[in-house]
């Protein structure tokens, strides 16, 4: 936890501590809006303050290389607002949340204690290379994930037909129970006729795939580094995304910052209790967990302790993204 402030209590002549919650800025994943989340963020909302913004939206035919910087503003935007009012808070992002935490963190590095990235790994060594490399001559608009999103199905004629449809897919089998449902209900909207639709534009998910700043993130990662600030990596064993981007490379740059769960790339909506216990450890909120304000390497740990109140954020409906 923070370091403890001191209050007299002049009648007693007694010295009462007064301990502070730790603050949590957390950033969604592409196609992901905070509310898909709700039993990850409940979880983590048993040990510190959880603050999501519902959705980062870009607006609609907004030009593809500028959807991320538009995106970081806005993480700029609310870390900003959130640590002058709490002070200096920790950012945790999965996925695009992870990157656009080390961008907005490099940018406000006096408003940020520490960063907690799920499974958003580093593209490194000559692999960092071949990434600008495909970026810049727009080939990875081509191949890998941007094509995909861009092809995906994004309307259904019912939210019955919308659930048959996802919940045969592979990747949502592996799903905590009751993911499914949360991400129904915020990562589509429905329309006046009863339809529904993808709440983040498939458009939109292309152009963030396949704009990736892999370059500006890894830069972000070493001037946090060398200001002292940590960062921790939540890694699924079974990522095909770490993968990619080198397991064995990302082990080596967070040393013992680097954690693993056994997950695939949706490490909150698969194990949405041991993901959050395993921040709260890395951000020094849990209970048996070292100090926030060190946030040094830790042994990774997991629970499956009931969830606490709902936090308030996910009382109020998601925004629109599209």
């Amino acid at each position: 936890m923070p370091p403890a402030s001191t209050r007299i209590c002049e009648r007693t002549l007694c010295i009462r501590f007064i301990v502070t919650r730790s603050t949590v800025v957390f950033l969604h994943a592409n196609g992901f809006p905070s509310g898909s989340y709700r039993q990850f963020l409940e979880a983590l909302g048993r040990h510190a303050e959880v603050i999501a913004p519902p959705a980062l939206e870009t607006p609609p035919g907004m030009r593809p290389r500028l959807r991320w910087p538009e995106m970081t503003r806005q993480a700029i935007v609310e870390v900003r607002r959130v640590a002058e009012r709490a002070g200096p808070v920790c950012l945790v992002g999965h996925s695009m949340g992870g990157y656009l935490s080390l961008m907005a963190a490099a940018r406000l590095p006096s408003h940020v204690r520490g960063i907690v990235l799920i499974d958003s790994p580093l593209v490194a060594g000559w692999r960092k290379s071949v990434f600008e490399t495909l970026r810049i001559t727009g080939l990875s608009s081509r191949g890998g994930p941007a094509p995909i999103a861009a092809r995906r199905r994004d309307r259904w004629a019912s939210r019955e037909l919308a659930h048959e449809y996802f919940s045969a897919k592979a990747f949502v089998r592996d799903w905590a129970p009751g993911v499914l449902e949360d991400f129904l209900a915020h990562g589509l909207a429905a329309g006046q006729d009863g339809t529904m639709s993808l709440r983040i534009a498939r458009e939109a998910e292309r152009d963030i795939y396949a704009h990736l700043p892999a370059h500006r993130a890894y830069a972000a990662f070493q001037a946090l580094r060398a200001r002292g600030i940590a960062v921790h990596m939540i890694a699924g064993t079974r990522s095909r995304e770490t993968e990619l981007a080198g397991r064995a490379i990302n082990r080596r740059l967070f040393g013992g910052n680097w954690h693993e769960l056994p997950t695939g790339h949706l490490v909150p909506m698969e194990q949405p209790l041991a993901s959050a216990e395993l921040v709260a450890r890395c951000i020094g909120a849990a209970d048996d967990g070292p100090r926030a304000d060190a946030l040094g390497p830790i042994r990774s740990g997991s629970s499956d302790e009931p969830a606490g109140p709902t936090p308030a954020f996910l009382s109020e409906p998601a925004g629109r993204t599209s």
